[in-house]
């Protein structure tokens, strides 16, 4: 196997921006669950890189980690803290979750679990993505990227159940881009009925670890100092699948964005 690289968000900068904003939650620790291996070092990985790689200043970063990441919490920072910072058609919005996900077969409902989420009674108790996505964009900002380091398989990093006595949920259909707002692009680290992995040896799961290495400049393809939506999926793609074959595993990043967009050629970010 190959030897990993450590991750630096000192190897990249870029200009510093007023209208970027960052929501970074990271959940290792839940109180209903078991751990989410780990997330929250994902999560507090990645604020460097929101600095750094995207030039978002510190106070328009917000971030959650582990008993912090409260449904209450989420939901304060999303209908108080955003609303407080983004302005309509101007901001730039980053969204990072790492920490368990869970479907909902009956509606084929996705949730992201919050650190006090109870995986028995979903609905009441986690975060609906079709309401995430349009609760942000009710906001209007001129730009959202979302990066969800989880799975919907009901099985953990490290192979446990979400739901005892369980089996594994593998959902198959393929993932509606009909539900994904304008100007919304979303990177998943896996598909859907795949399992997202962790990485014992970098101590983050292999789709935060590889997108970080990829903000660094390894997913600069052409070396144009731009790194696009359809470079960074290139790259995470390539990575991840073969890390993940390592382990014994099969794991895809997905890259979704609304149907009329061309998101996958669009700037991610630019760097010095």
């Amino acid at each position: 196997a190959e030897k990993l690289e450590n991750l630096d968000p000192s190897k990249i900068k870029s200009k510093t921006f007023d209208n970027k904003i960052a929501l970074i939650i990271g959940i290792e620790k839940y109180s209903d669950a078991p751990d989410a291996q780990f997330a929250n070092l994902d999560a507090k990985q990645f604020s460097g890189y929101a600095s750094n790689a995207f030039g978002i200043k510190k106070q328009n970063i917000n971030m959650l980690i582990d008993n912090n990441a409260t449904n209450a919490q989420i939901q304060k920072s999303l209908q108080i803290w955003l609303k407080s910072k983004v302005k309509s058609g101007k901001s730039d919005l980053i969204i990072f979750f790492s920490g368990h996900g869970l479907a909902l077969l009956e509606s084929k409902e996705l949730y992201l679990i919050p650190h006090d989420g109870i995986p028995d009674v979903l609905e009441n108790t986690s975060l609906s993505r079709t309401k995430l996505f349009k609760r942000i964009s009710d906001l209007k900002p001129k730009s959202v990227t979302i990066f969800l380091d989880t799975c919907y398989s009901g099985v953990t990093r490290d192979k446990k159940m979400l739901l005892e006595g369980s089996r594994p949920l593998m959902i198959v259909s393929s993932q509606n881009q009909n539900n994904i707002p304008d100007n919304f692009t979303v990177f998943s680290a896996s598909k859907l009925n795949q399992i997202s992995s962790g990485l014992n040896g970098a101590k983050h799961g292999i789709f935060s670890y590889y997108l970080m290495k990829g903000l660094e400049g390894k997913a600069d393809k052409n070396n144009d100092r731009k790194i696009t939506n359809g470079e960074l999926e290139e790259y995470l793609n390539l990575n991840i699948s073969k890390k993940a074959s390592e382990i014994g595993r099969s794991q895809n990043s997905q890259l979704v964005g609304h149907p009329n967009d061309n998101y996958a050629k669009k700037i991610l970010m630019v760097y010095k």
